[in-house]
């Protein structure tokens, strides 16, 4: 009779890892939304982004999976962390859109009461559409929520897409507290304009200067 095998000693740096340990604390308050493996492999793959970013990127300044496996905080050879991490990437409970409230929470804080301007915006990453909606932080933007399509693929429309990210985002907030989202011009249609207003979203959107506004039937 062979004897019992021995359990694997844990590989991941959780119990003595400081901003580890943190992430998994913050993360933990999702249990139950969330299963747990994938939110201690989200804390995993946040501490790795950030020990990236603090170092110089090849690749002409590019994300390469590769590189993004050498910075998990794992005591497991590469090849194991790019196999875990392709694991996680091709997770279908994995989407952009479910962990919304993990990146609002990570970005503006648990108890963000909105007081931070949001901006839509669109952009195109390696040929994919991009639907974005970031902090300003620093003169910058910083993504707290993003949605991707194509537009050979996209099922029903770019709008409803774009409004479905709006009220993500703003479903994080509490009603009286939602912060101030700011839109380009391209976002200026009555049918959104309508949305917001009766679901209590406060915007600010820009408009070319041939557009009338009208409010109760007067300019």
């Amino acid at each position: 009779m062979k004897p019992p095998a021995k359990r694997a000693p844990n590989q991941e740096r959780i119990l003595y890892d400081d901003l580890l340990r943190k992430l998994m604390d913050l993360l933990s308050l999702y249990q139950g939304m969330i299963r747990i493996t994938i939110l201690r492999n989200i804390a995993l793959l946040t501490h790795a982004l950030l020990t990236l970013f603090h170092g110089a990127r090849g690749g002409n300044g590019w994300l390469s999976q590769a590189a993004l496996a050498r910075c998990l905080p794992l005591q497991s050879s590469a090849k194991a962390r790019e196999q875990r991490l392709g694991r996680l990437l091709h997770n279908p409970r994995l989407t952009p859109e479910i962990l919304i409230p993990l990146h609002v929470a990570l970005v503006l804080g648990i108890q963000s009461l909105g007081t931070v301007p949001l901006i839509l915006d669109q952009t195109t990453v390696r040929g994919i559409q991009t639907l974005l909606v970031g902090a300003i932080f620093e003169g910058r933007v910083l993504p707290v929520a993003f949605s991707c399509f194509t537009y050979s693929t996209i099922r029903k429309s770019q709008n409803i897409l774009e409004h479905a990210l709006i009220v993500a985002v703003m479903s994080c907030f509490p009603p009286k507290t939602r912060p101030l989202l700011i839109m380009d011009r391209g976002y200026a249609r009555a049918a959104l304009i309508v949305q917001l207003l009766t679901e209590g979203i406060p915007f600010l959107v820009r408009a070319k200067s041939n557009v009338l506004v009208y409010l109760r039937g007067r300019p």
